[in-house]
């Protein structure tokens, strides 16, 4: 219960960050007299001179409102940006990138409340729990263990394996089940029976020492992963600016706004798929054709949002989607350095 109180308020700052990034309205009728921030005379909502708004307000309901305010509203820039984002995400991109702002809910803003707002619904309705059978979950916890009393991890990706596999149990079993498998993995450390050699002696031990607590381990990774989450962004732009490095006229921050933007897309569609694997068996048939959407939104997205014919278009796409899987997992090598060692 306290992980989904953590993600919750994770939420609830993240809606707040949104708020400040991307800026709030003033309400009433044009203000006259001094600036009180810097004495500049005042000519509307906003000082000229420092932009900030001419009503400072001063009352305990005003805090509210602009709590939820930057919580749960966005005007009408929100009807504008989420149909676009998924519908049409190659006109959005470039709108927004030669100057067309005012009426959409900038990236950085709208990735922030999705990415976010993601990790909120996987605590609650067990997000990681797509495509997992039950008794698939359990064999599987039960074959680590077994495994790793023989074997001997020779590399850091098959040590993340076996320390972060309880994530998934977490997911799928609930009270007293899900307990037994962080039990079994907690024992199974602590006796011993998991060898972990990475060829760093010290990170060994470290490992060795958080699989003794599996669940403080995956609550720590969960964590690690929200707070840090914007590092997708430096991640991947490397790999977005080598598909057009010989473009002109293409900058960083139109990369950067791709990327946003994308990123946004794809954490709406794990919260959806979040949902339905949740919800009746009969609803998480259509998560593999969410999951073909990717491509497809892809595809579009980049023909888009940088004017691309279809063939040009077409061999990015897969291109793209190679590099965004080595950007994962370097994010997710990361966040276990970040987050699950240290």
């Amino acid at each position: 219960m306290s992980g989904e109180i953590e993600a919750a308020g994770a939420a609830i700052t993240a809606g707040l960050a949104a708020s400040v990034i991307d800026g709030s309205k003033s309400h009433g009728d044009a203000a006259h007299g001094a600036c009180p921030n810097c004495d500049a005379e005042l000519h509307g909502n906003y000082c000229a001179s420092c932009g900030q708004p001419a009503h400072v307000h001063r009352t305990l309901g005003h805090m509210v409102e602009e709590f939820l305010h930057g919580l749960l509203h966005f005007d009408t820039r929100a009807w504008r940006t989420l149909p676009m984002l998924v519908f049409r995400p190659g006109t959005l991109t470039r709108d927004y990138i030669h100057g067309k702002r005012a009426r959409f809910i900038s990236p950085l803003a709208i990735f922030l409340l999705t990415v976010f707002t993601m990790f909120v619904v996987f605590a609650f309705a067990g997000g990681s729990r797509v495509g997992v059978d039950d008794a698939e979950i359990h064999s599987e916890v039960a074959a680590v263990i077994e495994d790793t009393r023989t074997d001997i991890v020779t590399d850091l990706p098959a040590a993340v394996d076996a320390a972060t596999e309880p994530a998934a149990a977490e997911a799928e079993a609930h009270g007293a089940e899900s307990a037994s498998f962080y039990d079994q993995i907690a024992r199974a450390a602590r006796e011993g029976k998991i060898n972990v050699q990475t060829g760093w002696p010290d990170l060994d031990k470290k490992i060795t020492h958080k699989l003794e607590n599996p669940e403080l381990a995956v609550y720590k990774f969960q964590n690690a992963a929200y707070k840090f989450a914007f590092l997708l962004v430096p991640i991947s732009l490397p790999c977005l600016w080598l598909l057009f490095f010989w473009k002109r006229g293409l900058t960083l921050f139109d990369h950067t706004v791709y990327i946003l933007y994308s990123l946004s897309f794809v954490s709406l569609l794990f919260i959806l798929m979040s949902l339905l694997a949740s919800g009746p068996s009969f609803l998480s048939a259509a998560i593999p054709f969410l999951v073909l959407s990717i491509p497809v939104h892809a595809f579009f997205h980049l023909k888009g949002a940088y004017s691309l014919g279809w063939f040009s278009a077409l061999w990015r796409t897969p291109v793209l989607l190679t590099f965004a899987s080595v950007s994962l997992l370097a994010f997710l090598i990361a966040i276990l350095a970040l987050g699950f060692v240290g």
